[in-house]
């Protein structure tokens, strides 16, 4: 799996979680949690979601490395 199927995996994940959320024309870059007001409940379960479709468990120690979608994304391509 590369990066843009990671991405795209990750969007679906983030969207059907909060689908008040468009991150079709984002940059990416945004922080999700405040850009987009996600919560944390919201926030866990697209980790949670993540980890079971793909196989990386993201410890909490790396939350501040997955911070937006392309962090995310590349956090995770690296790992899968």
């Amino acid at each position: 799996m590369n990066e843009d199927q990671v991405r795209e995996l990750i969007v679906q994940i983030i969207e059907d979680v909060a689908p008040e959320i468009d991150l079709r024309g984002a940059s990416g870059d945004e922080h999700l949690q405040d850009h987009y007001g996600l919560d944390s409940m919201d926030a866990l379960t697209i980790l949670e979601e993540i980890a079971e479709q793909t196989g990386v468990d993201i410890p909490e120690s790396d939350y501040d490395q997955t911070e937006s979608l392309n962090a995310l994304a590349s956090y995770v391509a690296e790992r899968v």
